[in-house]
């Protein structure tokens, strides 16, 4: 019998922005370009995406300048 592979570990967190007030949630995978930032509302059916399998790099840089903008900006770079 083969020995079994450890699973990958998922990383996931969030954060409330300063300026905004939106919650921001994050999760992927380190070392794979699988990365998604979304912004949490309450309601799945409704998530405004803000970075969709991206590298980890790019949604830590996101989530720091994201830090600075107000909700009406925040939500123009979300996809929905």
């Amino acid at each position: 019998m083969e020995a079994g592979r450890k699973p990958l570990a998922k990383v996931e967190g969030r954060r409330r922005m300063r300026i905004s007030g939106l919650t921001i949630a994050w999760r992927g995978t380190p070392s794979l370009d699988d990365w998604v930032a979304y912004i949490q509302n309450g309601t799945k059916s409704k998530k405004l995406i803000l970075a969709d399998h991206a590298p980890e790099r790019k949604v830590k840089a996101l989530l720091s300048r994201l830090q600075a903008l107000s909700k009406k900006e925040v939500e123009k770079l979300a996809k929905g």
